[in-house]
């Protein structure tokens, strides 16, 4: 022990003396920018050196590691040791001059720094390899005294999360974490060799190493697939942590969790995310596929999302990707779709393994690819074995038998299960009700046979006068929209459904302890605890799928427990009801209060989803009156199945003797069923929910937060939420009642434009039966016709124009039709308006933009090549003089850019009314490929804009080397002056463009000239750009150069005057112009709200940035948009949140409306917080003092070695 803790203390001083030293390194190597190749893979051997050395440091907290140390440790320290003394000692050569420090500072690395020694070939070669080396032997150190460095991956995580660049991308992505289920079921997982079958078996250890492989894990339900996934992933977490290229993401779909996580395009966005939080930092595909989302204005397609996903996959190698019960997903056929398309990309990186009761066989017969299956329940025996007896021996409860009663339960139960965890859980939890000796050989001695017989006698234990109320919930759990919280539950058990002629809800009836009850009954429900951004809370689910399987199967029907029968028209009904009976307790305002949301606990939901019950009960008794009319009109008596035969024999002798068999009896009864429904829904619609509209309105569905203090004043008529509802029976019955089909009022004006916006075609027909006028204006889109061609609905769109809707109208968000449906890129709809007359040229009133010009805005390449194909002028400008190709090219559309140009490569000379191309417009956005594109195709480089500036310029402004060094390889020249004699080397002065100065002076910029005797050297002093004013010394800038006034340089290191940096700013014509606005940033600056409306709608981030950090919300406040202002703040926007100047919306506001000013203080905004252009200014904050006293001395500097 004494020599273990002597070896302890030599590698504490190694681990000491080695973090020093890579600190050490870090700091003078890691501070240079533009550093050669050579650097930054020195760089990265220090990081990973570091992290080694800091997984030991951890470690050798532990005394249980201590102690555990081996002599044979010692010689791999020692070496190592000597390794780290020797960069000790080459670290302490590197003299750290105040030149050096303040070089460091610029990090830029010139000619004459990378000839310095630090940074000579060979030195940095011989610090790799000490380095490289060291780092090997700690790696070997690790394995002797059991050490593993456990944290690379989750640290890398960690940075992921902690970059604001990578926050703002995800909250846009929005993807589900499995993580929970993750959790969830590896907690199952009680024993440690659990699944160790197959992860030790051949099948598993090839699909690890082999290129593009495929595995598929089938078996029944309970036979412990879930878990055997957990596993899996676990281990290949472990497997992946010390592999630096390695990516591992995995999914769980899960029915008893009716939440979105089952739909397969979120499946995209969580593998998505987790790969790309392994990255690092933001993966280049993730980037760009948010940049052309409009940083984050709209959402991505699937096709979108697939295609990002294939590119950051390719950064990985190897690259897991686990997924647990593809038949639970509620998309299955689209996911195999997606499965087939992953396949065929044939990437050798992509290792997939999923999980499915079914065999693939069943799943894809057909398919091009290669696969190995393996039956799980072929080999899970041993692991249930491993359960039963790991359980019996830990179990608080179940261990109190002595060991022969555990020895009997464990045989039992063991020779019973044939490979089923769930039937053992089932039977184990039903055990741990025994008491007695006497109840416990009852018990063995009856053990059910199957999980059906299992669930058949948990049923049977339910209470009889809680037997509807469990009914009722086993409905919601199984139907229900969203998982229910348990507080949600305990509220629907206090509604009655036995009175009549409707429930009734009874605040007697709630439950004081819910949980209490349901842990009775854990083998059918369950209850978890779910973390959320906003804390945690619990979910009430069913205890397994297997349990809706036996719920909705035919063999409860003839069990003595079918009073448990369910079915989705019986569910959905039952849960609509209960919805609508639960709102109509505050339709009188007095009802609610402050404390409804926590005293009323089923309200949210309630209000959300209500209509959505309402809408697939409907479906179901659509689907079952289908069936029975399949069944009642078969004609092929050579092919009908035997039962078809059966039943038509039947229904036929019904009619002759005038009987109604039981199935006609059913129909009819559904039928009385949603007549009720539909006459309670109605009654609803009449009070023009006002109750729900606290809660949740239809027709801002973004706004998740209820507002019960709302006062209402007038509200859309019941017709109108009918038909936005898709409530046909409701409709009619309104219409039936009188109510005024034309009414205005509402988001989209009348019931016509609401239907036509949702795409409800049977409402559609309905109205304009019963008069609706199709051309009636009002509403965001003006007329219905725009509202389908809006949202795409093309079948709408047909039925509209066969009813007469005016194809040229114009009005509303989108002025015309056509504008409505090439800016949203529907094409089939497109076709159709043409074919319909559609004027295609026609332009807005005011910004004059043509439908080619919105649809080239938004980068539907197929809408703009058809719009071109019949005839649209490819010339056309709007009121700013921007053409397609000039709206296209700054947002990166590539395919829209080639399309347009290879239409009419005239486009390329025109310019808007500023004298401005599309390469001026796109120069400082930092689309590569699109600047790229415009060049190889004919774009003039030196173009000069009104103020005689070329793309430069701008690309120098925006400070993105590449691309300069681009225009650089096309032409571009450095020596131009603008108007006002301005270079592109003042303009990066200006910004403290280190990096892109070093290029122009590189190539002989001139460095001491300017208007008035302004020079580079003058303006980076102005504006306190340390780096920039030593780049240009280090170039021998004459720093005695005087302006037209007798100033030189140094007469600007002046912090009393903190106005001349603007002044110089309007000299130079520095503005905004440069940034893209497109999206909801575009809607918010011209004043187009419902615009707005529709983009959050559809998931826009309301505070996404754009290219200088400025919200939707800055852009209105600027434009002086003050209905737009109210609407974005009352939608969720940040009022503190900040541009890359630091200031907030509220110090672009003139205040002048007392009442916006009010909305902003109520939704948060802190005073304090505001950074307005005087306060910025004045006085001179302590960074800004430092850097001038940092200019004078390198100036002074200069001087004393120019005087001596």
């Amino acid at each position: 022990m004494a020599e273990a803790i002597g070896l302890a203390a030599s590698l504490g001083g190694l681990i000491s003396l080695g973090l020093s030293v890579c600190k050490g390194l870090t700091e003078y190597y890691s501070s240079y920018k533009s550093a050669e190749i050579n650097i930054k893979f020195l760089c990265e051997e220090v990081n990973n050196l570091t992290q080694t050395l800091q997984s030991f440091e951890d470690a050798m907290k532990d005394s249980n590691i201590i102690s555990k140390l081996e002599t044979s440790a010692s010689r791999l320290i020692e070496a190592c040791k000597t390794r780290i003394t020797e960069l000790d000692n080459e670290l302490k050569k590197f003299t750290i001059t105040e030149k050096d420090r303040r070089r460091s500072v610029r990090k830029v690395m010139s000619r004459a720094v990378r000839a310095l020694y630090p940074f000579q070939e060979d030195t940095l070669r011989k610090l790799r390899e000490n380095i490289s080396r060291a780092n090997e032997i700690l790696q070997q150190a690790a394995s002797s005294v059991l050490i593993r460095q456990n944290n690379k991956m989750y640290d890398t995580i960690d940075r992921f999360y902690e970059r604001e660049e990578s926050k703002e991308i995800i909250r846009w992505l929005d993807p589900p974490r499995p993580s929970q289920s993750h959790a969830i079921a590896s907690s199952k997982r009680r024993e440690e060799e659990t699944g160790s079958w197959f992860i030790n078996s051949l099948e598993f250890s090839e699909w690890k190493s082999s290129p593009y492989s495929l595995l598929w894990l089938y078996g029944g339900a309970g036979c412990g697939k879930t878990v055997l996934c957990s596993t899996i992933i676990n281990h290949l977490i472990d497997y992946c942590k010390n592999q630096s290229t390695s990516g591992i993401a995995y999914f769980y779909f899960d029915s008893t969790n009716h939440s979105i996580s089952q739909d397969h395009s979120r499946l995209l966005r969580s593998i998505i995310e987790q790969l790309s939080s392994q990255n690092g930092s933001v993966p280049t595909p993730l980037k760009i596929l948010y940049e052309r989302c409009r940083n984050g204005t709209t959402q991505p397609s699937e096709t979108e999302l697939a295609h990002t996903l294939r590119n950051i996959i390719q950064l990985f190698s190897p690259c897991y990707l686990v997924i647990d019960a593809v038949d639970e997903s509620k998309e299955k056929q689209e996911f195999l779709k997606l499965l087939n398309v992953v396949t065929q990309w044939r990437l050798p990186q992509i290792h997939f393994l999923l999980t499915s009761r079914t065999e693939l066989d069943t799943e894809i017969p057909k398919r091009s690819w290669n696969s190995v299956t393996v039956s799980v329940e072929e080999h899970v025996d041993a692991d249930v074995q491993k359960h039963v007896l790991v359980t019996l021996q830990e179990d608080d409860i179940l261990n109190q038998w002595d060991p022969s009663q555990r020895k009997i339960i464990a045989m039992s139960l063991i020779d019973a299960a044939r490979g089923n965890f769930r039937w053992v859980a089932c039977q184990l939890q039903a055990l741990r009700e025994c008491h007695t000796l006497e109840e416990l050989e009852e018990a063995l001695g009856s053990l059910p046979a199957t999980l059906e017989e299992t669930y058949e006698r948990a049923l049977l234990a339910v209470e009889e006068k809680r037997m509807e109320g469990f009914r009722h919930i086993l409905r919601w759990l199984s139907f229900s929209a969203r998982p229910m919280q348990l507080g949600e539950v305990a509220e629907v058990l206090a509604i009655d459904f036995s009175t009549k002629p409707r429930p009734l809800y009874d605040p007697r009836r709630r439950f004081v302890n819910s949980a209490r009850f349901f842990h009775k009954h854990s083998n059918l429900v369950s209850i978890l605890t779910v973390k959320t951004k906003g804390g945690q809370h619990q979910e009430l689910r069913l205890a397994h799928l297997s349990v809706r399987d036996y719920l909705l199967s035919k063999k409860i029907v003839a069990s003595p427990v079918s009073y448990f029968t369910i079915n989705k028209l019986s569910s959905h009904r039952s849960i609509a009801e209960a919805c609508i009976v639960y709102l109509q307790r505050f339709e009188k305002p007095d009802e609610l209060g402050a404390e409804s949301l926590d005293a009323h606990s089923l309200a949210r939901y309630a209000a959300r989803f209500w209509s959505y019950h309402v809408q697939a009960a409907t479906a179901a008794a659509v689907d079952q009156r289908l069936t029975v009319d399949t069944l009642s009109t078969v004609s092929d008596l050579e092919t009908a199945p035997l039962i078809f035969l059966i039943i038509e024999f039947l229904l036929q002798i019904s009619r002759v003797f005038g009987l109604s068999l039981p199935i006609s009896q059913e129909v009819s009864r559904e039928k009385d069923i949603l007549t009720d429904l539909n006459r309670l829904c109605v009654e609803l619609l009449s009070a023009q929910l006002q109750s729900q509209i606290r809660f949740f309105d239809p027709d801002t569905p973004w706004i998740d937060k209820p507002n019960v203090s709302r006062s209402i004043n007038v509200l859309p008529s019941a017709l109108y939420y009918a038909a936005h509802a898709d409530l046909t029976d409701s409709v009619r019955e309104l219409l039936a009642q009188g109510m005024n089909v034309n009414a205005t009022g509402g988001r989209y004006g009348t019931p016509l434009q609401a239907a036509s916006c949702k795409g409800y075609r049977d409402v559609i027909a309905l109205l304009l039966e019963n008069g609706a006028d199709v051309n009636l204006f009002g509403g965001d889109y003006g007329y219905a016709l725009q509202g389908a061609c809006c949202y795409g609905h093309e079948e709408c769109v047909k039925l509209l124009l066969n009813h007469g809707a005016n194809v040229n109208v114009t009005g509303g968000e989108h002025h015309t039709a056509l504008h409505a449906a090439a800016f949203n890129g529907h094409e089939h709809v497109v076709e159709t308006l043409v074919q319909n007359g559609a004027e295609i040229d026609v332009a807005g009133p005011d910004d004059l933009r043509t439908p080619l010009i919105e649809a080239a805005a938004e980068g539907h390449t197929v809408v703009v090549e058809l719009l071109l194909k019949v005839g649209a002028n490819i010339l056309a400008k709007d009121s700013g003089g921007w053409t397609a190709l000039d709206e296209s090219a700054p947002p990166g559309f590539d395919s829209v850019v080639r399309a347009l140009i290879e239409h009419n490569p005239a486009i390329l000379e025109s310019r808007d009314a500023r004298g401005k191309s599309a390469l001026h417009h796109t120069a400082g956005q930092h689309h590569m490929s699109t600047i790229t594109l415009l060049l190889e195709l004919g774009m003039e480089a030196n173009a000069k804009d009104n103020q005689g500036r070329s793309a430069l310029y701008q690309a120098t402004k925006s400070g993105n080397k590449a691309i300069v060094e681009l225009l650089l390889k096309f032409g571009a020249e450095i020596f131009s002056k603008d108007r006002w004699g301005w270079t592109v080397l003042h303009m990066a002065a200006f910004h403290g463009h280190a990096e892109v100065g070093e290029l122009f002076l590189e190539r002989g910029a001139e460095i001491n000239d300017g208007p008035r005797g302004w020079t580079p050297l003058h303006i980076a002093v102005l504006k306190k750009n340390v780096e920039f004013v030593e780049l240009l010394l280090e170039h021998n800038a004459d720093i005695n150069v005087m302006t037209h006034e007798g100033l030189t340089a140094l007469n600007y290191i002046t912090p009393d005057d903190p106005y001349k940096a603007e002044a110089m700013a309007r000299r130079l014509k520095i503005d905004n112009h440069n940034l893209t606005l497109t999206g909801l940033r575009f809607a918010a600056s011209r004043g187009h709200d419902a615009r707005i409306r529709e983009l959050l709608e559809r998931g826009a981030d309301i505070n996404a940035k754009d290219e200088g950090g400025l919200t939707a919300l800055m852009w209105a406040t600027m434009k002086d948009r003050s209905s737009t202002m109210r609407l974005l703040i009352e939608n969720g926007a940040d009022v503190n949140a900040r541009n890359d100047e630091g200031r907030t919306a509220m110090d672009y506001f003139s205040g002048l409306e007392e009442d916006l000013n009010a909305l902003l203080f109520e939704h948060g905004y802190k005073e304090e917080q505001s950074t307005s252009l005087v306060d910025t200014l004045a006085p001179e904050d302590l960074l800004a003092r430092e850097a001038l006293s940092e200019i004078r001395e390198l100036i002074t500097e200069r001087m004393s070695l120019i005087s001596s």
